[in-house]
């Protein structure tokens, strides 16, 4: 039996709902907006990306079949995706600052066996590292933000990427992102990314927009020292690890030690190239007695903090990278439940198209954290976390609010409480069938 706190919470969750999706009005018409509605919803109550799933589940008096050619027919619209992704990267990156971290790494979604679907290629699989499978590549951003009290993790953007049919190359693409979210964050936070993007073109780019980011280094490039270029391996024996570090997680100690460098942004090596300046961080686990063994290495630069200090670096680097990883999670969870992989639409548009409609639903779900606590509270029996380990909720808990926003959502249909002249109050809100007022 539904109490009054749950209640409360579901009637909170709906119109936080409804006040998300509003909050991209304006670069809609009245058409689109309610098409976001229905299927930012439909997508959070059927946890699908599959369009007869998620029109079955909204509950209307239409067919799924007419709900469907509505849904093909705004996803057919060319510039569709583009100006929801431009909307919902203006939105993310709101309210950052310099302990932000903006996490960038790709992932991939398989389809070994469709045929028909337009832009299909040979992508890696990231479950097997094979490239032999057809597929898409995912280009995705989350910021990452934590406390005392753990982690907010706000998905930024998401580009669906068939390379034969693109114009522009995946690194073309990326940098276009980083201008993006640059500009609608005033240059805060810093830019995190795994060794796959050790990239010259990266660093000139990155160099030019003067933005702070950590690099995991390949450890594969010549680096300039003293104005004498130098093997990778060489410069690393060169660094003095003097510096220890306690990992709170396991109490695991690491040496660690800084060099300021330069890179040569020239593919070849020529008379007076041209250079940037970067810091080369190099770390080591105590526990490995090797001179090679447990070594990783950083290429970072914090243009924006200039007086930190040589150990604020190195602790800054360590500590932000390792969170890296969260945006590996962020994959999985949404692959698990939402069936990224699953989706089906025939032509590339709709596809990327569809991926920027599932990108605004998760940006709803994973703002929940903020209030996770009011709504475990009411909901305890979807979470069963003993009292010991309720400190899980400031964990990864999305996999939770995924269960309890389809539960509170299971009985939801759009409805437009238009009677305040699009003035936001608590009362607009979106209505349960079959009950007086949405039945709050």
């Amino acid at each position: 039996m539904i109490n009054g706190q749950q209640i409360k919470t579901k009637e909170k969750m709906q119109v936080n709902f409804n006040h998300h999706i509003r909050s991209h009005s304006k670069s809609f018409t009245k058409p689109e907006f309610k098409f976001l509605q229905d299927i930012s919803l439909g997508i959070l109550k059927s946890q699908s990306v599959i369009n007869n799933q998620i029109a079955l589940s909204l509950l209307e008096e239409h067919s799924p079949k007419n709900i469907c050619k509505r849904f093909t027919r705004h996803l057919n619209k060319e510039d569709f995706g583009t100006r929801l992704q431009d909307s919902i990267i203006l939105k993310q990156c709101r309210g950052f600052d310099m302990e932000t971290g903006i996490i960038i790494d790709e992932s991939d979604i398989i389809k070994a066996k469709a045929k028909k679907m337009e832009g299909l290629q040979k992508v890696r699989d990231g479950s097997t590292g094979e490239h032999d499978k057809l597929g898409y590549t995912l280009l995705n951003t989350i910021a990452f933000n934590s406390d005392d009290n753990g982690y907010q993790i706000s998905p930024i953007s998401s580009d669906l990427i068939a390379r034969d049919m693109e114009l522009d190359s995946v690194s073309q693409i990326l940098e276009d992102r980083l201008v993006a979210i640059n500009l609608a964050s005033c240059n805060k936070g810093v830019y995190i990314f795994d060794r796959g993007y050790d990239d010259r073109t990266l660093f000139k780019s990155l160099n030019q927009l003067g933005m702070n980011y950590i690099v995991r280094g390949k450890g594969i490039r010549n680096l300039i020292v003293d104005g004498e270029e130098i093997a990778f391996s060489e410069v690393i024996k060169m660094v003095k690890r003097d510096t220890k570090i306690k990992l709170k997680e396991n109490n695991e100690i690491i040496k660690c030690g800084l060099m300021r460098v330069k890179l040569r942004l020239d593919p070849y090596p020529r008379k007076n190239p041209e250079t940037i300046d970067l810091l080369l961080v190099v770390s080591k686990f105590a526990k490995h007695p090797g001179e090679t063994k447990g070594i990783f290495h950083f290429l970072c630069d914090f243009p924006s903090l200039p007086n930190l200090s040589e150990k604020e670096i190195i602790k800054k680097a360590i500590r932000m990278y390792r969170t890296r990883w969260k945006i590996e999670e962020v994959h999985k969870h949404i692959k698990q439940v939402y069936g990224w992989e699953n989706i089906q639409l025939m032509t590339y548009l709709r596809l990327q198209n569809m991926n920027q409609v599932l990108l605004l639903a998760m940006c709803y779900l994973y703002s929940l954290k903020m209030c996770a606590k009011d709504i475990i509270v009411s909901f305890p029996h979807q979470i069963i976390y003993r009292p010991k380990l309720w400190k899980k909720i400031y964990d990864f808990i999305y996999y939770k609010l995924s269960n309890i926003v389809t539960l509170c959502f299971s009985f939801v249909v759009r409805y437009n409480v238009d009677k305040f002249k699009g003035v936001w109050n608590n009362y607009m809100q979106l209505e349960i069938p079959c009950m007086k007022n949405g039945g709050m």
